[in-house]
């Protein structure tokens, strides 16, 4: 049996979280996309378990060396949907308190309906006094927690559209009445409280920039997550260590790059390679395959070599005529017969008249008639 002394009290770890998110007509397309992939992981880090240690019993723990003990927190959700002022949007500010029913918080962000505004401006102002707000009330109904009970707490501003320079007007509280932005760091300190970051990516707001610098107590830097995490939103927290992917880890991949001194080194470095033995042509290889064609003269021999030493050609292809060596060595009397005949038996064949119809070849073709007869035709003429 269990004693009530030998009962391990309860640790009591909370953890306090408000979305502050613009609620327009831009973002109501990109937000879908931005839940589903950032906030969710978010959500989940923050439930992780944490190594806490029981009030009172620090000292004890380091004499005894006992390890300290490990707690689920209790992650309290609330959100503050903000936009533009009348009669651009219909409403300002709407406020939905802690809860840590998980389900119930993403039913309450899922069926939100985005509503107009927000083209220039938008009242991100209003939106960060209400979180305010709503950590004050919280310290206020819960008086066992009290402000230094509490693990930690954190503010995730979602925006993409520039504030309002002007100082909020829709706060229920008179002690924020006039809280600009730089007020609204100032109360956030007081608080520490951890401001994180989430605009459009390609998109930076230099109030919001402003904000996030002078907000944290902290001075370590926020972690910025890879584009390939989120392609959309350019996601910056600050005391939420989100564990990021090998496949995403950008900075983990360019350590693992040598440096450009690195790499030059690396190329100037030649690694042996094999030799490689280039055989010239033999022209004996070239005689013995002219030798083993049949060609038909000398001049196709002379030929064949000629070209193997310019590259390839087309070859010529020559009617077969005999020669008279060829005759003789074949018949003694054939050789008698073509040195009797003559070389161009047609040169002495008379040409043949060329048959011609025009006029001046016809009167030059023309017979003349003998001179008698051209004498005695003109004695009778006279007579």
């Amino acid at each position: 049996m269990v004693t009530p002394k030998q009962m391990r009290p309860a640790l009591r770890c909370d953890i306090l979280c408000v979305l502050v998110i613009e609620s327009t007509q831009h973002m109501q397309n990109l937000f879908p996309d931005l839940y589903d992939s950032v906030l969710t992981k978010i959500i989940t880090q923050l439930r992780t378990p944490v190594i806490v240690d029981s009030p009172g019993k620090k000292d004890a723990v380091a004499k005894k060396g006992a390890q300290p003990t490990k707690a689920t927190p209790c992650v309290r959700l609330g959100v503050v949907f903000f936009g533009d002022y009348y009669p651009y949007s219909t409403r300002t500010r709407s406020t939905k308190y802690f809860t840590s029913n998980y389900r119930e918080f993403a039913k309450t962000i899922k069926e939100h309906r985005f509503c107009g505004g927000g083209r220039l401006r938008c009242a991100a102002t209003e939106g960060l006094v209400g979180a305010l707000e709503m950590f004050d009330d919280f310290d206020e109904s819960d008086p066992e927690v009290g402000p230094t009970g509490v693990l930690q707490r954190h503010v995730i501003l979602v925006s993409s559209t520039p504030p309002y320079a002007e100082p909020c007007r829709e706060n229920d509280y008179v002690q924020y009445d006039g809280f600009d932005l730089d007020r609204v760091a100032d109360r956030m300190r007081e608080l520490k409280l951890s401001f994180s970051l989430v605009q459009e990516r390609g998109k930076r707001i230099e109030q919001v920039e402003t904000l996030l610098k002078a907000a944290n107590i902290s001075t370590k830097p926020a972690l910025e997550l890879p584009k390939s995490m989120s392609p959309s939103f350019d996601v910056r927290l600050v005391g939420i260590d989100l564990p990021i992917p090998p496949e995403h880890d950008t900075a983990a991949s360019a350590a693992a790059q040598p440096t450009p001194i690195a790499a030059q080194l690396q190329a100037n470095i030649q690694l042996p390679q094999a030799p490689v033995h280039i055989q010239p042509v033999q022209t004996q290889a070239v005689s013995q395959v002219q030798a083993a064609l049949p060609l038909k003269n000398k001049a196709d021999s002379s030929a064949m070599a000629g070209d193997s030493a310019t590259g390839p050609k087309k070859p010529r292809i020559e009617a077969d005529v005999p020669s008279v060596g060829a005759a003789a060595a074949e018949d003694p009397t054939k050789l008698a017969r073509a040195k009797s005949r003559p070389k161009n038996p047609s040169a002495n064949r008379p040409k043949a008249p060329r048959a011609s119809n025009s006029p001046a070849t016809a009167a030059v073709a023309a017979p003349t008639m003998p001179q008698a007869n051209s004498a005695s035709a003109a004695y009778l003429a006279a007579s």
